[in-house]
């Protein structure tokens, strides 16, 4: 019996060394290949933020208009109207105008000397005198004629601006005065009596 036993005893334990050496082993601290899944996660491209593409030169453009916007803002801004030096044909109606706003009928020549001055040119004949006062238009421009007479001449080129004739009566007051003086290229005579003024084309009295 005792030998019967330990035959079994051997054929299992056969078996069992058997059945354990077909078994795969266990391989203990096998080392895992990480390196590459490490890899590949360390290059995948983060997500990014998005940003709204600015057009080419919009910021260029933009920065230059501001800049420009401020210049102008710092820029004192023009005058609406600058001072012009009026025209020769202003002056001239600044002159005729100064000359008809006078009142001289009836002033004795002392008065009229003290209020205009001398006069450029004087004439006397049939118990009338006449003065001659003339407005030169351009500096230096004289009238070489030294009877009483108007300067058409002058008057038309524009040299002379106005000429104010004065009769005076035998009792040596103002009767009458005229203006000579152009408009739209024609001499005009603006003739002032006791009985009030007229203007007229004329070329002389």
């Amino acid at each position: 019996m005792n030998k019967i036993r330990m035959i079994w005893i051997a054929v299992v334990a056969v078996l069992v060394i058997a059945g354990c050496s077909n078994e795969t082993p266990l391989v203990e601290n096998e080392p895992v290949n990480t390196s590459v899944q490490g890899l590949e996660l360390s290059k995948q491209p983060q997500p990014e933020e998005k940003k709204e593409a600015t057009p080419a030169g919009e910021s260029d453009e933009a920065s230059e208009d501001q800049s420009v916007a401020k210049a102008a803002d710092l820029s004192p801004s023009a005058p609406a109207s600058s001072a012009e030096k009026p025209t020769s044909k202003e002056q001239g109606e600044d002159v005729v105008s100064s000359l008809k706003e006078l009142s001289l009928i009836s002033k004795t020549m002392e008065e009229v000397r003290q209020q205009l001055g001398e006069a450029k040119t004087t004439a006397k004949g049939g118990g009338f005198t006449s003065w001659q006062y003339d407005h030169p238009c351009k500096e230096g421009y004289h009238y070489p004629e030294t009877a009483v007479s108007v300067d058409v001449q002058g008057l038309e080129s524009g040299s002379m601006k106005a000429q104010l004739m004065i009769s005076f009566n035998e009792n040596r007051v103002v009767e009458s005065y005229s203006i000579y003086h152009v408009v739209d290229g024609e001499i005009m005579v603006y003739r002032v009596t006791g009985a009030g003024a007229v203007e007229e084309p004329g070329q002389a009295d």
